[in-house]
C-alpha cells in the first residue's frame, strides 16, 4: 500500500475516533439536563401554557414512591370566570358511552377525553390526595337551562377505604345541594360490588357507579343511565334529584376538581 492511501486510511480511523468522542461527549452533557416539568395538575398546566392555553387534554404527573412520577392525561377546563383551570373527572354529553360498569373499569377510568368519560378512582385519589381541592358539578337540562354546584373541599379515600367520599366542604350554588346528605362519607359501589351498607344493592338498582349512601341509596346518580329528560323508572337516569327530582335524566353534566391553592414547580403563586 503507497504511502497515499496508508495516509488517508489513517485520516479516516482519526476522524471515526473523533465523531465517537464527540457522540459520547453529547450523551454525558444530556444526561446533566434537567427532565422537562410535568405539571401535577390543570390549574399548574394552563398556567405553564400561557397565553397559548386553552381547554384541552394536557399531560400531568403525580409524585409516587422512590422519586417516580404517574403520568396521565387529563381534559383541563378554563374556567368561565376567568379563575384557575379546572381538572375534569367525569362528564355526560350524550348516550354514546354506558356508564353501568364494574369496579376495575371504574378504577381505572374509561370512555374518551373529548367527550364522555370517568377518570378513574385511583387517578382522582392520587389528585386529591396531594392537596386540598374544591369540587364543581355543573348540570344542565334539555330546555338549555345551566345549574351548578360547588363544594369548597373535596377528596376521597384508597381502593383499601372502597374511594369513600370522605371530604365534602360546604356547599354553595343554584342547583341544590344534592350530596352531603346521602353522599358525604359513602364508599363508592359498582356492579358486582356494594359498598352502600344498604340491604340491596343500589348500583344494580339504579344502573351506575357511585357514592351510594348507607340510608337512602342517593339524592343524585350523575353516572346512570342516559335518558332524554323525563323517564319512567325509579331514580335511574342522571338524577339531581334537588332540581328536577327523581324521574329527569339531564342533558349534560360534568364534574370537576382543582387544588385551592395554585403552586408552580412546587411553589405557592396564590
Amino acid at each position: 500500500m503507497c504511502r497515499q492511501q496508508w495516509f488517508s486510511l489513517l485520516l479516516a480511523l482519526l476522524l471515526i475516533y473523533c465523531c465517537l468522542g464527540a457522540i459520547r461527549a453529547s450523551i454525558a452533557g444530556n444526561d446533566d439536563l434537567p427532565m422537562k416539568y410535568i405539571p401535577s395538575n390543570c390549574n399548574e398546566a394552563v398556567n405553564l401554557a400561557g397565553s397559548k392555553a386553552k381547554s384541552g387534554i394536557y399531560k400531568i404527573g403525580l409524585p409516587q414512591p422512590q422519586g417516580a412520577v404517574k403520568e396521565f392525561y387529563v381534559y383541563c377546563l378554563l374556567d368561565p370566570l376567568g379563575g384557575e383551570a379546572w381538572t375534569l373527572i367525569q362528564r355526560r354529553q350524550d348516550a354514546s358511552i354506558h356508564f353501568y360498569r364494574g369496579w376495575e373499569e371504574y378504577k381505572n377510568g374509561f370512555g374518551n377525553l373529548n367527550t364522555n368519560f370517568f377518570i378513574g378512582l385511583d387517578k382522582l385519589h392520587a389528585l386529591t390526595e396531594s392537596q386540598l381541592h374544591e369540587l364543581w358539578i355543573e348540570l344542565k337540562d334539555f330546555d338549555g337551562v345551566e345549574k351548578h354546584a360547588m363544594y369548597d373541599s373535596f377528596a376521597i379515600t384508597d381502593e383499601d377505604q372502597k374511594y369513600a367520599m370522605n371530604i365534602l366542604g360546604t356547599y354553595s350554588g343554584t342547583a341544590g345541594d344534592a350530596l352531603t346528605e346521602l353522599h358525604s362519607g359513602a364508599k363508592f359501589s359498582t356492579i358486582g360490588q356494594n359498598n352502600s351498607e344498604r340491604g340491596f344493592d343500589c348500583a344494580d338498582l339504579y344502573k351506575g357507579g357511585w357514592w351510594y349512601g348507607k340510608d337512602n341509596c342517593h339524592k343524585s346518580n350523575l353516572n346512570g343511565v342516559y335518558h332524554n329528560g323525563y323517564f319512567s323508572t325509579f331514580a335511574e337516569g342522571i338524577v339531581w334529584r334537588d332540581w328536577h327530582g327523581d324521574y329527569y335524566s339531564m342533558k349534560y353534566v360534568h364534574m370537576a376538581i382543582r387544588p385551592k391553592d395554585l403552586r408552580i414547580g412546587n411553589k405557592l403563586v396564590n
